[in-house]
């Protein structure tokens, strides 16, 4: 869905109404406070770049993956922890990496509640894809005068 939509960092409205049926309560009131904490930075500081202005949210390679596949999924309760191996073949040397989302039962539906970010290299995605969109919603103070 995410590639369907063209969508790697935190969505735009139209975007986010079309993944809502995906994600859990929390993971879209998330997304929606990081939307806004974005438009907030643009209009306080409209010469930095906003956080997640560019880059990829949903996996750990900034620079995105070129495909994906699901490696495995292990259930812990009702929680399923899906293991996702993906690639970056346009880097040099190709990259690989896994990451995990997890996936809840929250009004008799199955639904993303996090990913964790898996890859080890030094400029990877650290945590969780919540606890990044978290650190937007940190408060942000305007550039002094």
């Amino acid at each position: 869905m995410l590639d369907a939509l063209g969508t790697h960092t935190v969505p735009e409205p139209q975007a986010l109404d079309a993944l809502r049926p995906f994600m859990t309560d929390s993971l879209h009131h998330l997304m929606q406070r990081a939307h806004a904490a974005r438009d907030s930075v643009r209009a306080l500081v409209p010469r930095e770049k906003p956080p997640f202005a560019d880059g990829e949210l949903f996996a750990s390679l900034f620079e995105g993956y070129t495909a994906w596949t699901p490696r495995a999924t292990r259930t812990v309760g009702d929680t399923a922890l899906v293991i996702m191996a993906f690639v970056n073949d346009t880097q040099t040397p190709e990259v690989r990496w896994t990451d995990t989302v997890i996936v809840v039962r929250e009004r008799d539906r199955h639904v993303v509640t996090d990913v964790r970010y898996g890859a080890g290299w030094d400029f990877a995605a650290r945590g969780t894809l919540q606890h990044a969109l978290q650190q937007a919603l940190q408060p942000v103070r305007p550039p002094a005068p």
